[in-house]
């Protein structure tokens, strides 16, 4: 066996970790994406079970501390924590990510799978990594697969596996490329030419699943009638936004930019996550925003603080009002899922001390989630903040009859970092697997619309002030990933778990 060295192993997990988080940072660097865990299966043929752990673990935390840099930042401040605690937990998020590549690194080794037969070599590294994206808890649901946003062809098979088909992919072609280059572990030649022909089987099949279902769906959103969203972004910056005193020049701004739009007909004005400047109370029937008696189809879908109090009981709400021409709020909707170590402490319920890590972290309280439903009947997915990297959530949206997705965040925390690019980049998943649009209304940017084939329109540069409208086509085509979900991550983890079982038994039974 080949001696890595520690100072190797390092090596070898940032190389691979920068192939892995470098295409989310710019997505025309998707290509890095197929060869990231080459570096791994080139050194996991030769070190030993503990250093393969070690392997995955560094691997995994490199790429956390990479690409989610600015999560010190937002802790520090959006929640106030002190700098060098929000250093120690980012360590620890780190280190806690490294675990699930860490697991997935000793366990090939340890089963050896390298020396298996073709179909243990070629399923098991593939399965195994679609397993642990699956169920090992993370802050970020973030997956490989999400990396080949741009590549829109490859893409389109979300619609059936969700973003673990193309994970499933990529880990593929990283194994038959470790393959394909002589070292004293390699396969013989047939079981290379068997991988290979295999692979470049498994890509012409989803390139043309991608190119047959492409025009499909351009059909399917010429055919469906439009609607015009006028998406506002107004650009308040992170302090000037918690500034009581400057509360109505927000608001006088956001209602300046909005009429901007109306030259252009919309049918619906979006503001983004908690724009409306004023808390609005549960039990409140209308806002204060001007009457559209010129337009008086025009709606808005407001984002704002809702609270409600019983008694010593106070509860705020991240919403998103439907509000109609003649400001009554017909329809609201309240975030689901909180932002960890901004909107909530991560089990602060079981562990009450933690509260006073930061008195200022907002202590909001999750909604119930639904539709709204405009009065043609219409329904919208509203997805507030980081909701919309959240599969799950977008598809039950659309279960739930939403024929659009709408995201309204406030990514200004983040400040100049790549976060608002990476948040689009896994956001625009939900579009192609449910077959909606997706239109993202930002504060501060990235603002866009997302169609149904993850295509970008209409987007705003960052940092400015500004307006788009755009016409959108609410569609209902039912996909197979919007009924069954992540049904192929399940069959990856049913075949990760049993083909050792049956691998085993085969092998037990050739014995003499």
């Amino acid at each position: 066996m080949r001696h890595f060295s520690l100072w190797h192993i390092a090596l070898l997990a940032l190389m691979a970790a920068g192939l892995m988080i470098l295409p989310t940072f710019e997505p025309i660097l998707w290509p890095l994406a197929w060869v990231a865990l080459v570096p791994i299966w080139f050194a996991l043929t030769n070190i030993s079970v503990k250093r393969a752990f070690l392997l995955g673990w560094w691997m995994e935390a490199f790429a956390t501390w990479i690409g989610f840099y600015w999560l010190v930042g937002t802790m520090v401040n959006f929640g106030h924590i002190s700098v060098p605690f929000s250093l120690v937990l980012f360590a620890i998020i780190g280190l806690g990510n490294g675990i699930r590549l860490g697991l997935y690194t000793w366990w090939l080794r340890w089963l050896a799978v390298h020396s298996g037969p073709t179909c243990y070599r070629l399923l098991m590294p593939p399965c195994t990594f679609v397993m642990l994206d699956y169920l090992y808890p993370r802050v970020f649901p973030w997956a490989l697969g999400i990396t080949q946003w741009g590549a829109t062809p490859l893409t389109q098979i979300a619609d059936v596996t969700g973003v673990h088909g193309i994970t499933f992919l990529l880990v593929t072609f990283s194994v038959t490329v470790t393959a394909l280059i002589p070292h004293p572990n390699a396969p013989a030649p047939a079981a290379r030419w068997r991988m290979s022909l295999a692979c470049l089987v498994l890509i012409g099949a989803t390139l043309g699943y991608g190119f047959r279902r492409m025009p499909q769906v351009h059909a399917a959103i010429q055919a469906a009638d439009p609607l015009r969203v006028a998406i506002v972004q107004p650009n308040v910056g992170f302090d000037e936004k918690g500034d009581r005193a400057k509360r109505d020049a927000q608001f006088i701004r956001q209602i300046n930019l909005s009429r901007v739009t109306l030259t252009d007909r919309p049918d619906l004005i979006i503001w983004p996550e908690t724009m409306y400047p004023y808390a609005v109370p549960s039990a409140e029937q209308s806002l204060v925003l001007p009457r559209l008696q010129d337009a008086p189809d025009t709606h808005w879908l407001i984002g704002a603080l809702v609270y409600n109090q019983q008694g010593n009981q106070f509860q705020r709400f991240n919403a998103a009002l439907l509000v109609d021409s003649e400001t009554r709020i017909i329809d609201r909707y309240a975030k689901q899922r909180l932002l960890a170590f901004g909107e909530r402490i991560p089990m602060e319920d079981y562990f009450p001390f933690l509260r006073n890590i930061s008195r200022t972290i907002g202590n909001l309280t999750p909604g119930e989630g639904g539709v709204v439903t405009l009065p043609n009947d219409t329904r919208i997915g509203p997805l507030i903040c980081y909701e919309d990297i959240l599969p799950d959530l977008g598809r039950q949206a659309v279960q739930q009859g939403a024929a659009f997705l709408i995201n309204l965040t406030n990514n200004a925390w983040f400040g100049p970092t790549y976060a608002p690019y990476q948040h689009r980049q896994l956001a625009a998943f939900r579009a192609i697997e449910n077959r909606v649009y997706l239109v993202r209304a930002t504060n501060t940017g990235l603002t866009s619309v997302i169609d149904p084939l993850g295509r970008e329109h209409a987007t705003l540069p960052t940092d400015q002030p500004g307006t788009r409208v755009h016409a959108i086509h609410p569609l209902r085509m039912p996909t197979i990933y919007t009924r069954y979900g992540d049904g192929f991550a399940q069959l990856c983890s049913a075949i990760a778990l049993l083909l050792p079982l049956w691998y085993w038994r085969s092998s037990r039974g050739q014995r003499p």
